[in-house]
């Protein structure tokens, strides 16, 4: 019983009827996800955290119409820029306490060491998220980013 058939052969729609199906739903697809940029929605929002906020502001500039950019790219400034900006206390907390104690550098450096864990995982989240077409909101900053994403700009 040696069968050169294609087992999914069966399942298929006929071939003039899958491209015309097919060809539908791309341009549906388009016309509902363009973006602004130029580019895909999905490569934007992705571009938007590969540097941080200062790809997030760009992104941000050049994105007007579709709000899962402008979330991602809102997400980007706000999580990320605030995880920068708590990183940059903590070491200028830490170079300060070197004239009080040593116990208060030591533990800012390593309060330090952790924001740069929770920005590195949080980075690497956000990015891959991103690039799948998904959303995945940091907690505080990314409910700004929704309200911000989704507000009118004028």
């Amino acid at each position: 019983m040696n069968d050169d058939r294609d087992p999914t052969s069966e399942a298929r729609a006929p071939e003039g009827e899958a491209e015309a199906d097919r060809t539908s739903d791309v341009g549906r697809l388009t016309s509902d996800t363009s973006s602004s940029t130029g580019l895909q929605p999905r490569t934007a929002a992705t571009l938007a955290y590969l540097a941080g906020p200062f790809s997030g502001a760009l992104i941000l500039l050049a994105e007007s119409k579709n709000a899962d950019v402008r979330f991602h790219a809102w997400q980007s400034i706000i999580g990320l820029g605030g995880l920068g900006v708590a990183l940059f206390l903590a070491y200028a907390i830490g170079a300060a306490a070197l004239l009080v104690s040593a116990t208060a550098v030591t533990v800012m450096f390593a309060a330090a060491s952790v924001i740069w864990i929770v920005l590195a995982i949080a980075w690497a989240i956000c990015l891959w998220k991103a690039y799948a077409g998904g959303r995945w909101k940091l907690p505080i900053a990314g409910d700004y980013a929704e309200r911000f994403a989704t507000s009118r700009r004028v």
